[in-house]
């Protein structure tokens, strides 16, 4: 390869599943822009370090660094971006080396408001956020998010913000019967939302041992939809996919045009997350209503792929149409063929994302006859065509 081709480093610990999303973004960009070469740490043990300097690297791509390190980084005269930096090392401060850096960030307030309202839809009264175990800066955001978005609309969440003490923050053999009685004091449906996929999965642990059953009981969210966290979780996880392809994205656009000799300003980008994926772990707050409970339970079966027609509903739930549509109202506040559609739109959303299936097949997998009708549902919905969601989506399933 020709020695001339730009070196970017990305120093961010690539355990977390969003950080591997930001890369994915940029190895995709550089792909249709580049070449690039990369350098980074994959956090394995025995793994060799790298000094920036004697590599030279033409862009750094970089999360949590100490002054010290930020300093000898600022001394290359290389273009720098921030990927989630930390707020507490204050690396874009007046007086910081890197201060004139451009930040790309996500917006985990959003994040928490995202929970709130996919809960509030489905009709939950009773809410929980669980965070994080070392105090990290998203886990408090995403829970004042959360939290937020509640009060808004007349509810509040108890908080469970972590471990107490080294030890429990060590071991979650330590933990887990004080999350288990948290858990059991909570009144039943509650809508837990966990800062992270990874306490979400011991949060459906710790429902599991104290025989809660989830959703029924314990319905939880869980945040960067890490198909591996995910798929473990009996049932699976529901999570909030976070856009850390996008931001990768915006990294890279950024990257380009500094060591093009473009000028770029100090700036923030921040970048909201993308969606809910509904897994087994959400429900609805429908036990307490055995009718309502019944039909919800039908049009999570078969309304994603089948016609679903609003008597077939109410057969299942058996009673009449005119009295679904009333409990539908008063309880959840959507009609049924808001509710049957809203599960189409998501069910064509996961295909879109997948290059696989032709867009014009997409409304005969959903249960729509009409390809105009699911066309103009979508963009009523979404703002955007199907094609546009594609297009701007067209990788969120890697993330």
């Amino acid at each position: 390869m020709d020695s001339k081709v730009p070196i970017v480093a990305f120093l961010a610990s690539l355990a977390l599943k969003g950080a591997r999303s930001v890369l994915q973004g940029i190895f995709d960009y550089a792909e249709r822009h580049g070449p690039w070469r990369f350098v980074f740490l994959e956090g394995r043990n025995g793994e060799q370090t790298f000094d920036l300097a004697k590599l030279a690297c033409d862009a750094v791509v970089v999360n949590i660094v100490p002054r010290a390190e930020a300093r000898r980084i600022a001394a290359l005269n290389i273009p720098v971006i921030f990927c989630d930096p930390l707020p507490s090392l204050k690396l874009t401060a007046a007086d910081s080396p890197l201060s004139d850096s451009p930040v790309v960030r996500m917006d985990s307030r959003a994040v928490g408001a995202m929970a709130a309202k996919y809960y509030l839809e489905r009709g939950y009264r009773s809410f929980a956020y669980v965070g994080e175990t070392l105090g990290m800066y998203w886990s408090a955001e995403r829970r004042d998010g959360f939290v937020a978005a509640l009060r808004e609309a007349g509810y509040d969440a108890v908080v469970y913000d972590g471990p107490r003490g080294a030890r429990e923050r060590r071991r979650w053999d330590a933990e887990r019967p004080r999350m288990m009685r948290f858990l059991k004091s909570l009144p039943r449906p509650t809508a837990v939302f966990a800062a992270m996929d990874g306490r979400a999965r011991l949060v459906i642990d710790a429902c599991i041992e104290v025989g809660l059953r989830v959703p029924e009981d314990i319905a939880v969210l869980g945040v960067d939809d890490d198909q591996i966290l995910c798929r473990s979780c009996v049932p699976q996880l529901s999570s909030i996919r976070t856009g850390g392809y996008r931001r990768g994205v915006r990294i890279a656009e950024l990257v380009d045009d500094m060591m093009r000799g473009r000028t770029v300003s100090h700036m923030t980008f921040v970048e909201e997350p993308l969606a809910v994926v509904t897994r087994g772990s959400t429900g609805y707050d429908a036990m307490r209503d055995p009718i309502l409970a019944r039909a919800l339970s039908f049009i999570r079966r078969n309304a994603a792929t089948a016609r679903c027609p609003s008597s077939a509903i109410a057969a299942a739930a058996q009673c009449s149409r005119r009295y679904l549509e009333k409990r539908f109202r008063t309880l959840l506040g959507v009609s049924v063929r808001d509710l049957v559609m809203r599960e189409k739109i998501e069910h064509a959303k996961e295909l879109l994302e997948k290059e696989t299936m032709p867009i014009g097949e997409i409304p005969a997998a959903c249960g729509v006859s009409c390809n105009s009708h699911l066309s103009v549902l979508f963009k009523k919905a979404t703002g955007v065509t199907m094609r546009e969601w594609r297009h701007a989506h067209r990788d969120a399933s890697d993330e």
